[in-house]
This record gives C-alpha cells, structure tokens and sequence, in this order.
C-alpha cells in the first residue's frame, strides 16, 4: 500500500504522520516510544498494524541528546509516580487530538488504538486509565504501571482491550511489573492477552506475531 508521510509540530509536541494515500480510514495508531527513543523508533512495530490505518508517532519532549528523547525524567528521579505521567499524557493527548482536527484526519469521531514500549508502554497505559471512553485497543510492550496509580469505579476499563507483552529475562523492567500492570486492568473489567518470552529488554518473534493478530482481530 502506498502512503504519505508528514512531520508535524503541535504545540511543544512533534509528529511523524503515516497515512494510506487511496484509503480513507477512521483507524487512528498511536505508537509510542520508550526512554531515549524518536518518533522514528516504533516504525518497527507499524508491520502489526492494518495496512489502511492511521500512524501518529510521537516523539517525547525530554531532548537527551542527539536523536534520542524521553517521556518522564528518570535521571534525578527514578520513580516518577502516575501523576507525574498523568500530566505528561495530558498534553500528549491535547496535541494528538489537535493533530486530528488540523490535519482533517477522520470527519467522525476517533477512538485510538495505542501502542508503546517501556517508557511509552506506561504513557500508554496512563493515556486509556486516564481517557477510557476514547481508546479501543492498547498494547503494553515490556512496560509498567507507575506507582500511586488511581482507584477507579468498577468497570472503568471494561470496554478496552490490552495486549501486554513481556521478557521474563528483562532487567530494565522486571517481568513481575507486567504481572502487576496486568492485574490492574483486570481489576477494573479490561480484558487482558498476555505474551512472554525467555528475552531481555525486547519483544520477541513470537510476541510480535501475537500483537499483530491482536490488532486484527
């Protein structure tokens, strides 16, 4: 399929726009990176996602150096807490619906399908507890729920389905985070796949085969 690419500056937050040339689809990914990535990092993963969809990639607003950017500052502080990610999704969102007016993206109203990994797992996770009505389909590659995350009412999360995908050899993100973070989407009625693999700071062959089928069906 063919496509047209556009990079964009919304606000404090920059863009790399995939869309189908002859398509016209009202399917909107957002695929985020993790710590000292670039919007050109999750193209890797765009492979398992429909062909006539949408791609936002955004690129975080923490510049670490050449090429390489970040979501939450880990450097001073190890464990930003959900709030602080709560903040930084906020604005994230602000400017990817912003994207979607000026660009005339879709004329009905989007419901977005994401996707991050590590550090853009967890901006993931926090974007769909934070706007449940709004997103679909998220998957959560080797991430992590940040700590202090809210108590929510019952079913809060019901409608969203998640893909959750992690090493159990990771050492830069446990593999026990993932077993939390699933727990608690489960807590509030998501429905959960979960895909491990004998890997590190990764995602595997097999993961990545499971993500794309998640995403079709």
């Amino acid at each position: 399929m063919e496509y047209k690419t556009n990079d964009i500056l919304i606000n404090s937050h920059y863009f790399h726009l995939r869309q189908p040339v002859k398509t016209i689809s009202d399917q909107v990914y957002c695929l985020i990176h993790g710590w000292s990535g670039n919007e050109k990092s999750m193209t890797v993963f765009s492979s398992a996602v429909p062909e006539d969809a949408t791609i936002i990639f955004p690129r975080g607003t923490l510049h670490l150096e050449q090429n390489s950017y970040a979501w939450a500052d880990i450097r001073n502080n190890l464990n930003p807490v959900f709030e602080d990610y709560a903040n930084i999704s906020s604005s994230l969102m602000s400017s990817i619906q912003e994207l979607i007016r000026s660009t005339q993206i879709s004329a009905n109203p989007v419901k977005y399908h994401l996707m991050g990994f590590s550090q853009g797992a967890a901006i993931s996770a926090v974007l769909s507890i934070l706007y449940p009505e709004i997103i679909n389909k998220v998957a959560l590659l080797s991430g992590f729920l940040p700590a202090e995350p809210p108590v929510l009412e019952q079913n809060t999360l019901a409608h969203i389905n998640y893909y959750i995908a992690h090493g159990t050899k990771d050492k830069l993100v446990e593999f026990e985070k993932s077993l939390k973070l699933k727990d608690y989407l489960e807590k509030y009625g998501a429905e959960t796949k979960f895909c491990q693999e004998d890997l590190g700071h990764k995602i595997g062959a097999s993961c990545l085969r499971n993500l794309k089928l998640f995403f079709e069906t």
